[in-house]
């Protein structure tokens, strides 16, 4: 198996975008008024770019696609470069859009990052993995077209990655893999519902 390497990351982040929005524009015109567009906060805030789309499955029941991208090379020497793609179905007791939901997901990842228990150890890791978890979250009006969706969300983990040394490059681990139960989402996300009602 072949390594993740950076620029395999970023073209792998743009052909998602670009696929995810000729889908989007093809699909738009049928989805108005029951879809939004959505951007979380938080991460934005971090320098993690991302974009979102939910929409109406049925009555009670939405699909949500998440598209993450972490550019960082380097925080404080500790790598941090993810591409992240997170289908949801999302379960409105009061209908789609309306107030509190729960939800479950499945979360697909490719890395060159320092896992949580190497931070400031000069190692760092690059590989890809998954994730299925549950979500709870809750969203109320702002305004007409604009919604505040708060959530949060954890589950398991699992990824398989080669180690690396942060000084010299080399590999210190072969293939190896590993799983964690983790908090996964946190989200403070703005959201724009697109057409009519």
């Amino acid at each position: 198996m072949q390594s993740v390497n950076e620029p395999s990351l970023i073209i792998l982040a743009l052909k998602v975008k670009i696929v995810f929005l000729i889908l989007l524009a093809g699909f738009a015109p049928k989805l108005a008024g029951q879809t939004q567009l959505k951007a979380n906060a938080a991460y934005w805030v971090l320098g993690v770019t991302n974009l979102s789309v939910e929409t109406a499955i049925g009555g009670n029941l939405t699909f949500n696609g998440d598209v993450v991208y972490s550019p960082w090379k380097s925080i404080s020497g500790n790598h941090l470069q993810i591409c992240q793609l997170i289908p949801e179905v999302r379960y409105y007791p009061k209908g789609a859009f309306e107030k509190f939901y729960v939800g479950g997901y499945a979360s697909f990842h490719f890395f060159n990052m320092t896992k949580w228990n190497y931070i400031n150890k000069d190692k760092y890791q690059k590989g890809r993995g998954y994730a299925l978890g549950v979500v709870i979250g809750f969203q109320t009006l702002i305004s007409d077209r604009w919604r505040l969706d708060l959530y949060a969300g954890g589950g398991w983990q699992h990824s398989q990655y080669r180690g690396y040394d942060g000084k010299t490059g080399e590999q210190y681990v072969g293939w190896n893999g590993s799983g964690e139960w983790l908090p996964y989402k946190l989200g403070v996300a703005f959201a724009y519902r697109l057409g009519r009602k």
